[in-house]
């Protein structure tokens, strides 16, 4: 079957933004790597190799047809209230846990796949896929990307050493330290990336 323009349009991937945000992750964990970070650096690595694992399997993927889609899932007010004081009770409890450690690590891989599986297209998530961005949102988004790429690589080559913090040119985890040193900033965190990633998915 034929496919409509809309379908094409929809499913139609930007390689060269897919392209930066790879070199962003790729060079992100390489440097993460040798600054002693491993487990950002497998994260990053990971990450990477998920947008050029699915770029590959879109253009291996057999044609998409137009067909209908189900309504969008709207939680109801209980199933709400219970889905955030689940969120809240994680974030406690995971809060609780030591930075970088193996328990705090799991604990975030977990639910971040859990999210990206539901968020896939063509996952059970029912709901219209989401409308491609824009020239505009693509500018916008790449130049978001690229300026914090470069300025956390400008910082982290301005310090001591890759291994030594500097708070003259601290890189993004050296000015989020002070707030993830204690169970309460570390419980914050995790609430407002729990709420972040969910409306992403919602998105």
């Amino acid at each position: 079957m034929q496919e409509s323009p809309a379908v094409r349009d929809r499913t139609r991937e930007d390689p060269v933004q897919r392209t930066i945000v790879v070199a962003i992750l790729l060079l992100a964990g390489v440097f993460d790597g040798i600054s002693g970070n491993p487990i950002h650096s497998i994260l990053l690595f990971g990450a990477a190799g998920s947008l050029l694992w699915d770029a590959a399997r879109h253009r291996s993927a057999e044609p998409v047809v137009d067909v209908p889609t189900a309504p969008p899932f709207r939680p109801t007010r209980g199933l709400a209230t219970v889905t955030v004081l689940g969120v809240l009770a994680y974030a406690i409890v995971v809060g609780g846990f030591a930075r970088y450690s193996w328990p705090m690590t799991i604990s975030v891989v977990v639910p971040a796949v859990l999210v990206l599986v539901i968020a896939r297209p063509g996952s059970m998530r029912p709901g219209p896929e989401p409308e491609k961005v824009g020239p505009v949102g693509i500018v916008a988004w790449t130049s978001v990307f690229l300026a914090l790429a470069l300025w956390e690589l400008t910082s982290l080559l301005l310090q001591p050493t890759l291994t030594t913090d500097s708070y003259a040119h601290p890189t993004v985890s050296v000015m989020t330290d002070p707030i993830l040193a204690s169970h309460l900033g570390r419980s914050v965190a995790l609430a407002a990336w729990a709420a972040l990633g969910w409306f992403l998915v919602e998105r």
